[in-house]
């Protein structure tokens, strides 16, 4: 028996919001064996701590403004609350819901043709991905050369086969991505170039910050260990249409606290405390930029559809 669309779209959306309720009922488990008193004597108390926060949080729009200006003519003002309601739907609701609300946005106020900005929407996605992809390779190797992460800790019994294996398919997967760059990617090089600069600019500043946050906020703990934790977040965000990627991250890191050897009362109130932050900042913030974007004197590019009065 064949299903339709409509029942195949809702067998997925109930088997993601499943997983994502099984992450999150677990992550409360694991923070119900430590303890309410546990988890609030651990709350870091320094104020850099959340102002380094906030840095990270806001990179990601502010980037996009930075990043979509190169061929659109949006300013700051007008396209910043766009691009914050983008990340908020995109880690709250579902992977690429903010790539869609963003382009009934640019169809509307941007004077490109609706197929120009699809594709401009699709090739920063390709872009923003490749950039993440090779990052994080870089940095994964960065982390194990330095000695920040014992690789043999966590992949003990896989044999020398197997690395050849993972980074011919790297290779070879890469060259197949620069063989047909021009049917994944429509942009010019040098575009393309500025677009995945950006990207990967990002992503190793909020690396760092994230790094030197957690070590300000728990300098006892060994830089080895966040450093670790870094790559386990690294992998866990790279997980595509997936909600609560935080929480993933956070319920991964407290089961590997006895891998090296930190107890998980040391981890806790630094991960949970970026986790309530990330809540409560996209509500305040969805809230805020909604408000903002509706009082907003942008002119419509186009005539409205009764699709883009949602918008």
């Amino acid at each position: 028996m064949k299903l339709n669309g409509k029942w195949v779209d809702i067998l997925k959306k109930s088997l993601r919001f499943l997983l994502q309720f099984a992450i999150i009922g677990y992550l409360i488990y694991q923070l119900y064996e430590i303890g309410l008193e546990g988890i609030i004597e651990s709350l870091p108390r320094i104020p850099l701590f959340y102002i380094l926060y906030f840095v990270i949080y806001f990179s990601l729009p502010l980037a996009e403004v930075f990043i979509y200006r190169i061929k659109w003519p949006i300013s700051l003002k007008d396209s910043l609350p766009v691009f914050i309601q983008k990340k908020v739907l995109n880690t709250d609701v579902v992977g690429y819901s903010g790539e869609f609300y963003l382009y009934l946005w640019a169809k509307k106020y941007v004077s490109d043709p609706a197929k120009e900005v699809a594709l401009f929407i699709k090739d920063n996605n390709v872009l923003s991905s490749l950039a993440s992809g090779i990052v994080t390779i870089f940095l994964l190797i960065f982390f194990v050369s330095k000695g920040y992460i014992n690789i043999s800790d966590y992949v003990d019994g896989i044999n020398s086969w197997v690395w050849i294996l993972i980074i011919a398919g790297s290779i070879i997967a890469a060259l197949l991505i620069y063989r047909f760059r021009k049917a994944i990617i429509s942009l010019n090089k040098f575009d393309s170039a500025k677009i995945f600069s950006l990207h990967a600019g990002r992503i190793i500043f909020i690396n760092v910050i994230q790094i030197l946050q957690w070590h300000i906020a728990r300098p006892d703990i060994a830089i080895p260990v966040w450093f670790t934790f870094s790559a386990v977040q690294i992998l866990a965000s790279r997980i595509p249409f997936l909600p609560s990627t935080d929480a993933l991250f956070v319920t991964v890191a407290l089961e590997m606290s006895g891998a090296v050897s930190v107890p998980k009362e040391a981890l806790v109130g630094i991960l949970t405390a970026n986790l309530i932050l990330k809540r409560i900042l996209n509500v305040v913030s969805y809230l805020i930029s909604r408000m903002v974007a509706k009082n907003s004197d942008l002119v419509p590019a186009h005539e409205e559809t009764d699709l883009d009065k949602n918008v």
